[in-house]
């Protein structure tokens, strides 16, 4: 059974992370230049669509996402061929839109950012205005962030190392879609993950309740098993089922939260009891990539 939530924390687990992706592959957004020899009907700017494909007249709809420029345009080229004789295609970038990451948190400029190459986390850091011109001055730079990839997993880094320039091994290569949340010094975190609208680490407010963290994270989706909603503690490594009806209707007694407890919205028929807590206990230490200097 695959894991419901994955927190890094291990340096060994550093190699698969940075795995980089190599070359830039189109998706949704992207704004690119078709040409086709010989035909100019069917050359120009196209866009790339929410699903993927992109329009050519008198031909119809090709699939580019997830190819390479290169790639899409032997692809075409092989298509165009069944009805054009010695004629090829090509795909240039005019705009990098789907390669994206957000960065939110204690920023100079929270929001999406995008890159025309595989960006990192140095880079998304320094564009968001959250990473020093000069490794000499750190003066108000944060120590800390969390990269959120998808909806179970969150890897946590200590940015000094980093920031100093004494390890580089933690300029990790981003993925398209990825979070970067960079907390405040002092903040305390709980964490809301699985199927809801924003999965992520969330500070804390005096009072935090259940379903003020659920209401933070956009509440659960359409995939979501709301009758097995799991409420994690590691620090005492406990763990309970709430079905989210029931807790509503019983105005929710006792459901203050604690700095670093686990919201966690599975899927349906994934979450039982002891389940959660097994993948989640190294959040119990908060452990980092690299050891505080």
């Amino acid at each position: 059974m695959p894991a419901a939530f994955e927190t890094t924390t291990a340096d060994d687990e550093l190699p698969q992370i940075q795995s980089p992706s190599g070359r830039y592959v189109l998706g949704p957004g992207d704004v690119v230049s078709v040409t086709v020899w010989g035909h100019p009907e069917l050359s120009g700017k196209r866009v790339v669509g929410p699903d993927g494909e992109i329009q050519l007249p008198f031909v119809g709809s090709f699939r580019v996402a997830g190819l390479s420029a290169d790639d899409a345009g032997r692809k075409i080229t092989s298509a165009l061929r069944e009805d054009y004789l010695n004629t090829a295609a090509s795909i240039t970038i005019d705009s990098y839109e789907s390669n994206q990451v957000i960065v939110l948190g204690h920023v100079a400029h929270q929001g999406v950012q995008t890159f025309s190459g595989d960006p990192t986390l140095l880079e998304a850091l320094a564009k968001a205005g959250a990473a020093p011109s000069t490794k000499d001055d750190l003066t108000g730079m944060p120590t800390r962030c969390a990269i959120i990839r998808g909806r179970d997993r969150i890897m946590w880094v200590d940015l000094r190392p980093l920031l100093r320039g004494k390890d580089v091994s933690l300029n990790i290569p981003l993925h398209r879609n990825d979070i970067v949340f960079v907390p405040d010094q002092d903040d305390q975190l709980v964490y809301v993950m699985g199927q809801v609208k924003n999965p992520g680490p969330y500070p804390m407010t005096a009072n935090m309740s259940f379903l003020e963290a659920l209401s933070r994270a956009g509440g659960p989706n359409d995939n979501a098993q709301q009758g097995k909603i799991v409420l994690a503690r590691p620090s005492n490594n406990t763990e309970q089922v709430v079905d989210l009806e029931d807790f509503v209707h019983q105005n929710g007694s006792n459901d203050q939260l604690e700095p670093g407890d686990i919201v966690y919205v599975p899927k349906s028929g994934m979450a039982k009891v002891g389940y959660v807590l097994q993948q989640l206990n190294p959040l119990a230490t908060m452990a980092l990539f690299a050891a505080a200097l």
